[in-house]
Formats: C-alpha cells, sequence, structure tokens
C-alpha cells in the first residue's frame, strides 16, 4: 500500500519515524507531507525522512490559523490527487484528516490532547480510525466529534513512540559543554497553540531558574522573543541549532517543562520530571501524576525544593519511572496492528468501548 503520514509539529516527527521504518520494511511505499514551523524541517532532515513541505503554520492569531490551514487544505489535495495514497495517518492534524475524507481516503489517526478542543473539533470527525491514551475519557472525544465506532484506546503515552530504536549518543552534550547527569533541561509554554491560555509574555520558568543557580540550564525556547528573555542568565545554555534532544533528555539529571511532550519523552527515557504548565492539564498529565512519576506544580519555591529532592534521590526516582514506563503499551505496535488489519480485512474492527461504558462516563 501506498501510505500518506502528515507531520504538522516537531514532536510529530519523532512519533512517526518509527512507524515509517517499519512500514517501509514490510514493503509499504511512504508518502511524508509536513509544514514549515518550529524548526520541524530540519528535524526531519536529522532523522533522514524524506518529504513535501506543504503549507506554513498560520502564527497565533485565529485569522492567521484559519488562512493558513485554508491554503494548506487546497495545497494538499492538489499532492494527494496526483499521489493517490491507499491510507492516511496523522496525529493532530487539522488539514490531512478533512483533505482524506473529501477524497475517500480511509485515516488513522492519533488524538493525545484533549483540551484542544478546535483541533479535535476539526480532526475527529473525519478520522475512521482513532488511537488514544486511555487516560482520555472517550467522552471527552466524543464530544468533539469522535464517531464510538472509531475509538481504539491504548494503555500508554505517545512519546514511548519517540524512542524507538533511540541509542544515545554524548556528542550533544560535548557540544554543549556539558557531562552525564550534570544538568537540567527546560522547555518553554507553548504560546502559538491554541489551546494555551496562560501568560504569553513571561514564562513562569523565569522565576525558578535563579533557585537553581549552580547548576547548568539547557533551554529551548518556542520563540525569538522567549529566547530573548532567558538570555540574561548565567547558568542557561540556549542551542543554536536542531540537536538531538532526546540524548540531552536521557543523559539529564531532571527535566522541567511548561509544555508536555518532552516533559514526557524524558519519562519514557527514565528522567525524573516536573511539569509547570500553568493552564488546564491534560488528562495524559493527571493520569502520569496519579501514577507518581511525575510532579507538577506552578510556584517557583515547590518547584525547586522538588528539584532538589529528585536530583538527591535520582537513582530512586529513575528506577521507580522505568518500572511504571515499562508496563505500558507503545503507539507503534497500535499503529502498525491496525494498518495490518486494514491491509487485510479493507476496514477496522468493532470499537472496544460498549457504549454503555461511554454512557456511564459521560
Amino acid at each position: 500500500m501506498k501510505i500518506w503520514v502528515d507531520i504538522v509539529n516537531a514532536p510529530h516527527a519523532h512519533f512517526f519515524k518509527g512507524i515509517i521504518r517499519e512500514l517501509e520494511k514490510r514493503g509499504h511505499e511512504v508518502l511524508v507531507t509536513t509544514r514549515e514551523f518550529d524548526g520541524l524541517t530540519g528535524i526531519l532532515d536529522m532523522l533522514g525522512i524524506d518529504y513535501y513541505v506543504v503549507g506554513k503554520h498560520g502564527g497565533s492569531t485565529l485569522e492567521g490559523k484559519l488562512i493558513a490551514s485554508v491554503e494548506r487544505q487546497y495545497k494538499l489535495a492538489k499532492l494527494v490527487i496526483e499521489e493517490k495514497p491507499d491510507l492516511a495517518l496523522y496525529k493532530n492534524s487539522p488539514e490531512a484528516p478533512r483533505v482524506a475524507f473529501g477524497l475517500g481516503i480511509p485515516t488513522i489517526g492519533f488524538a493525545d490532547n484533549d483540551t484542544a478542543i478546535a483541533v479535535n473539533k476539526l480532526m475527529l470527525p473525519f478520522t475512521r480510525r482513532l488511537i488514544y491514551p486511555k487516560a482520555i475519557d472517550a467522552y471527552e472525544l466524543i464530544r468533539c466529534g469522535a464517531d464510538v465506532n472509531s475509538l481504539k484506546p491504548i494503555n500508554g503515552i505517545p512519546e514511548l513512540a519517540h524512542v524507538y530504536g533511540f541509542i544515545p549518543s554524548k556528542k550533544p552534550l560535548r557540544e554543549l559543554g556539558l557531562s552525564s547527569y550534570s544538568y537540567i533541561v527546560m522547555r518553554t509554554e507553548p504560546i502559538k497553540a491554541n489551546y494555551f491560555n496562560g501568560d504569553a509574555e513571561k514564562s513562569v520558568l523565569e522565576n525558578i531558574i535563579p533557585l537553581l543557580p549552580d547548576i547548568p540550564i539547557v533551554l529551548f525556547p518556542r520563540t525569538e522573543s522567549q529566547k530573548k528573555r532567558f538570555e540574561h542568565f548565567e547558568n542557561v545554555i540556549i542551542p543554536e541549532h536542531v540537536t538531538d534532544s532526546l540524548s540531552l533528555l536521557y543523559y539529564a539529571k531532571l527535566m522541567i517543562g511548561a509544555g508536555g511532550t518532552m516533559n514526557r519523552e524524558a519519562l519514557a527515557l527514565g528522567t525524573p520530571t516536573i511539569s509547570t504548565y500553568p493552564g488546564r492539564l491534560l488528562s495524559i498529565t493527571r493520569w502520569l501524576i496519579s501514577l507518581g512519576i511525575k510532579f507538577h506544580s506552578t510556584d517557583p519555591i515547590e518547584v525547586s525544593e522538588k528539584a532538589w529532592e529528585l536530583m538527591r534521590k535520582n537513582g530512586a526516582f529513575r528506577k521507580h519511572i522505568r518500572g511504571i514506563i515499562a508496563s505500558m503499551e507503545n503507539p507503534i505496535d497500535a499503529f502498525l496492528r491496525e494498518i495490518e488489519i486494514y491491509e487485510e480485512y479493507g476496514t477496522f474492527p468493532a470499537p472496544e468501548i460498549s457504549t454503555e461504558e461511554l454512557v456511564d462516563k459521560g
């Protein structure tokens, strides 16, 4: 089969890299589309994935997002009509499911953000098979238009796919003048995301860094304005080019993130993590907190105290995290299983969640 994969965000490149490799091993032809956004093409180049650039991100305004999305749908439609794929895969993509639906192409999507209402309403009604972490209440997805017959929950987190075939390298540490387990990684807030409702001007991390003055901090800002706000901190290192962030997370003493993906990547690698996201927490975040492998606070004092505790007891926390993560299901396996079923039968099986269960949840 020819399988179309639409990658619209930097973390999605890591999410789909293993799926793409496995599909190619099994003889499938893979068509990858992407857009200009957040160093995404550089990451795909680093991963050795061939792609078509179709459109760009629309920025932080509703007008910009709408115009960019409409333009991208048009360009995608022209490309996909020419390429004629048999199946479409995507994760939180607003355009691919609508183009695929309009052209009668079956779809498998992945949803992990129950707070991204706008994207979910644009994606879920057009998705034939929807894979999602069981931490999310299925009723929330149905409220955004998901068909109950599309639902396929898994006991896991999406970032387990990111560490497919991962072999840590100390090259990025050498480039930044760091040694193993001697630094913290930080990630700023996703201020351009449609679901973000925190302070777009100041990051919560700005008040945490002064409380951790004696340890190097590798910081990944999302925008130039965010970058400028952290350049004056003496112990902050901001990578100047696309780098192997997974290796940096693997060898980090600790991850402190105001977003979501890098936090969960760190956990998938066994690295202790503190979330400082200032808005409504994702269901998957609350689930990880309940499992005792993730911590959350936006109070600088609480965060710094927890950070020192996690660094003092680093080995014990890593062992606990890895024990929990080892019991989870990898989304790669779920995708490949659904693709195999569709290839054999030309359809998808009945849902594993009953209508009665959904009524009880609702």
